[in-house]
């Protein structure tokens, strides 16, 4: 009898020790975050010429969802809590398009390679894409490289290295800082463009 009561306790203690630690497991709440066109420079006057915006390619360290920090050279680490909405290589993409058609530079802008003929291929290439600590500031790490294309002949490369300090020391403060370099090579870009583009 005594035998039965001893395996049962542990029959029921087992139970709940499986219940109690087994099947709880606590869900990190994650922000997501995008890089999104928002200047609002004036629109040039518009060529008769067409463009099309090639996919960039993104440094593979840096095109996934982690949105990626350092402390120190040559260790990244990535948040546990913060996430990029979509790989930055779109992103980055759907901010191009937007951004070179809300210039007015170009009569048409082209975000897919279709079957029709356009005057300019728009090429990047980031390189860098992150947030810096150093000396107690934050900082958002942005280089990236353009290149004007007519008729496979390389007619310019735009290169911008870019390090704009946050206003925070916290990832949102990273997301508003490289969403503002992101602008200015914008109306860089756009405005150098407007000179190339007759």
């Amino acid at each position: 009898m005594m035998k039965i009561k001893i395996q049962t306790a542990l029959f029921l203690f087992g139970i709940l020790l499986f219940n109690g630690c087994g099947f709880k497991q606590t869900a990190l709440d994650v922000n997501h975050y995008s890089i999104s066109y928002s200047s609002t420079k004036q629109p040039y006057i518009n060529s008769t010429k067409s463009i099309y915006i090639e996919t960039p390619s993104v440094n593979k360290s840096f095109n996934t969802n982690a949105i990626l920090y350092t402390q120190k050279p040559y260790l990244f680490e990535q948040y546990a809590k913060n996430r990029w909405v979509d790989l930055p290589s779109n992103m980055i993409h759907n901010y191009l398009v937007q951004g070179i058609e809300d210039s007015n530079v170009f009569k048409s802008v082209l975000q897919k390679r279709v079957d029709i003929a356009f005057d300019y291929t728009l090429k990047s290439n980031i390189i860098n894409l992150y947030n810096s600590f150093e000396e107690g500031k934050s900082y958002a790490i942005l280089k990236i490289k353009f290149d004007l294309v007519s008729k496979e002949k390389l007619l310019k490369t735009y290169s911008y290295d870019k390090k704009v300090l946050c206003q925070t020391n916290r990832p949102y403060g990273f997301i508003v800082a490289i969403n503002k370099a992101f602008d200015e090579v914008m109306d860089e870009l756009t405005l150098k463009l407007s000179k190339e583009v007759k």
